[in-house]
């Protein structure tokens, strides 16, 4: 993390990134050659982000360039989501999708794929939305999900990266700093947002001159579509139900990435991996006075795990345990668990990535009416039983975090939390009174800072290139390593770029489809000016893109991942490569 100071301008964020987007047109123009367009792509760009709407207009016209009908619009991400989950591949004019700009993350610090891109893991009940079932793929991942040492992973993970180099089944277009401004006065403050596992600590956070009662507030966009843990699909959820929750074993810091234990004390593992026992906390609360025990964690796992559900964990959870058979509670404070393999993700994902929810609070919602309960809206409240006969009414979620939800305030859009006095770990700063605040627009959030109604805000807000327009009497700019990747992704069942059966060559030789649509993706990669993105509109915070991994994670093998080079004629050729004529 790193502060710098900034001189006083006033410019408006559309202006900069009306100027970055007509700077990096110019300077990638290159030579002009017309083409009948040999295809349609639909390309959906979330309009909750002003960079990415303008990085995702440039990306539309450099594939236009390369003989590529594209047809693009802004929309909300409550557009995309139901698209692309649907579970069966449907492209974008018969209401699945064709493309969408995103920026993603897997769910724990040490890289999971096959948690985003194994076979098994397709939706509704996987996060595989992408319907990358590459064969090869597949192998390194599992390999990376089940190998007990860590230089057989290592070699998994670099397996993964070359055949995904290879073939590039998404088009990575650059990894981004994240960027955040905060009250100059706040101290404490030392993580970026990352779903689920980091998350506003406010907590930590000292505001200087608050006294002993301290009030702060945290921006962050857009609105949340649920906010119980298994529903989550962004960290812009994670902010807002995160500091409600916890989980069985949690990061030691941003900069020390070192899962320790949470909920859990520790554990036990036999030699082959399979056989665990879970040691649990014992004198944890839930903010309604209940006692957290494992029958929670079982609760939790079960609720994952139950298709009803409709958790987009529950393929993984599947993939790991099997089915619920593989863990019993085995004592008050104690759950064994039995796996069919050895799984990576049973430590990172499942343990240190996944909140653990009150069965005595939630057991009695049906699955069907979840999504719509309190709990999980923040909207109204409810009563929750206690087994000492006492009743809590929650106002959301009900968690053994550091904050008790206070509930939504719609005239606000505002997300309220008192201080859990009774939280099993001590309070380090000096704030009693959070909010998450929903503010649509950098301009705004950069407004709402100046005037002293939020502390800090989460990442969405990419304040990268208006960073000399605040000043440092009002704004202290902090960047982390963001270890996410911004991408151009693809519906790969799409006949043309997906499968490839519609394609020139995969028309002639049906055994080179999928050969063939990995060379339009490759053609696609290689018109993306990558460099101009990061530096024209991403202002610099940043490096340019080339597999789904995190560029300063120590899995990332900077030897073999090269630039991908910037070039519309060989581009072209790859469209050549495919049969299309220009």
């Amino acid at each position: 993390m790193s502060a710098e100071p900034s001189p006083r301008r006033t410019v408006s964020r559309r202006t900069v990134l009306q100027a970055s987007l007509a700077t990096a047109l110019t300077a990638v123009a290159g030579p002009a050659r017309a083409a009948t367009p040999f295809f349609k792509l639909y390309l959906m760009i979330p309009n909750s982000q002003p960079a990415r709407m303008v990085w995702g207009t440039l990306a539309a016209a450099q594939m236009s360039r390369i003989g590529i009908d594209v047809v693009s619009s802004f929309v909300p991400f409550t557009v995309i989501a139901p698209r692309r989950a649907g579970g069966e591949g449907k492209t974008h004019v018969d209401g699945g999708w064709d493309s969408y700009l995103e920026r993603y993350y897997y769910p724990s610090i040490e890289p999971s794929p096959y948690t985003l891109f194994g076979s098994t893991e397709m939706p509704p009940s996987g996060q595989n939305f992408y319907y990358v079932g590459d064969k090869e793929i597949d192998r390194s991942l599992l390999a990376v999900a089940n190998s007990l040492h860590d230089s057989d992973r290592l070699q998994a993970y670099h397996d993964f990266e070359k055949r995904w180099y290879d073939i590039q089944p998404m088009t990575i277009l650059f990894y981004p700093q994240d960027v955040i401004a905060v009250n100059p006065k706040l101290t404490g403050f030392d993580a970026t947002t990352y779903n689920p596992t980091f998350y506003p600590q406010p907590e930590h956070w000292t505001i200087d001159g608050a006294g002993a009662d301290g009030t702060a507030a945290f921006a962050s966009w857009p609105p949340p579509s649920s906010l119980i843990p298994m529903y989550t699909i962004s960290y812009h959820e994670s902010n807002i139900f995160g500091p409600a929750y916890n989980r069985l074993y949690e990061y030691r810091s941003w900069q020390d990435k070192t899962l320790i234990p949470a909920l859990a004390t520790g554990h036990t593992m036999s030699d082959d991996g399979k056989h665990w026992v879970v040691a649990l906390r014992q004198g944890v609360k839930w903010h309604s006075g209940e006692e957290f025990t494992a029958a929670d964690v079982k609760f939790t796992w079960d609720a994952m795990l139950n298709k009803a559900y409709s958790s987009q964990m529950q393929a993984t959870c599947s993939r790991v345990f099997g089915d619920p058979s593989a863990y019993k509670v085995t004592g008050k404070y104690e759950i064994t668990v039995d796996l069919p393999a050895y799984s990576l993700d049973f430590l990172n994902t499942i343990l240190g990535a996944l909140a653990i929810m009150p069965e005595h609070a939630y057991k009695d919602i049906k699955p069907e009416a979840l999504r719509s309960h309190s709990a999980n809206t923040w909207i109204g409240s409810y009563t929750v039983k206690t087994s000492d006969g006492k009743s809590f009414t929650a106002h959301g979620a009900v968690g053994t975090g550091p904050w008790i939800p206070t509930g939504f305030d719609p005239s606000r859009k505002a997300y309220g939390y008192k201080r859990n006095e009774a939280y099993w770990k001590p309070h380090t700063g000096n704030v009693k009174t959070f909010y998450i605040v929903n503010i649509n627009g950098t301009d705004a959030a950069l407004s709402a800072l100046k005037a002293g109604e939020i502390d800090a805000h989460d990442p969405m807000y990419d304040i990268g290139p208006v960073v000399s327009t605040i000043d440092a009497g009002w704004g202290k700019v902090v960047t982390f390593d963001s270890y996410k990747w911004q991408h151009i992704c693809y519906n790969l069942k799409h006949p043309v770029f997906g499968v490839g059966t519609e394609t020139p060559l995969g028309k002639s030789d049906p055994s080179r489809a999928a050969e063939a649509a990995a060379y339009i993706r490759q053609a696609i990669s290689h018109a993306m000016p990558r460099d101009q993105i990061v530096k024209e509109i991403a202002g610099g915070y940043g490096a340019p893109g080339t597999v789904p991994m995190a560029w300063s994670a120590p899995e990332y093998d900077h030897d073999l991942l090269q630039p991908i080079a910037y070039d519309l004629d060989l581009a072209r050729k790859y469209m050549e490569k495919a049969g299309y004529t220009y």
